[in-house]
């Protein structure tokens, strides 16, 4: 039998999680229900990470989803299917995936990571963000090179 996913919504857990955030330091916005941080980074100094976390259900158990669109113009779905898989050897936590884009008619690529939220602590979600924005940050100038060139 197949996992169900669902986007949910708990405004009560999504301001617990948009506190954290302010309390370390970053800027939150909500945009519908995904909370949103723009312009991040570890060390690389561009700061170039957009992240997206997105709270869902899957049989029972809430997950939240953190994810970050490399900014760079479309490409064919094997050149992201090329640029994922570099993405992928090179970091350990952040998973590298194409997404297509069914009005432009073409490819971009995600970056994502899942957080067991049911018992979410303000300190697990500080090292794992940290981890990946560290890992991405660090990689997504040379990946959106490959979607350029």
């Amino acid at each position: 039998m197949a996992i169900e996913r669902n986007d949910i919504s708990d405004p009560a857990f999504e301001s617990v999680i948009f506190q954290y955030l302010q309390d370390f330091g970053f800027a939150p916005e909500r945009r519908g229900d995904l909370v949103h941080l723009s312009g991040v980074g570890v060390g690389a100094g561009d700061n170039s990470v957009d992240i997206s976390l997105n709270l869902v259900e899957m049989d029972g158990h809430r997950i939240l989803e953190v994810s970050s669109v490399l900014r760079a113009p479309g490409v064919s779905f094997e050149k992201a299917m090329t640029i994922s898989a570099q993405g992928n050897l090179s970091c350990v936590t952040a998973k590298f995936m194409p997404v297509e884009n069914l009005e432009q008619g073409n490819h971009s690529v995600r970056a994502g990571q899942i957080l067991y939220a049911d018992h979410l602590s303000g300190v697990e979600l500080k090292a794992m963000l940290y981890l990946f924005i560290k890992e991405v940050d660090a990689i997504d100038n040379v990946l959106v090179d490959m979607m350029i060139n």
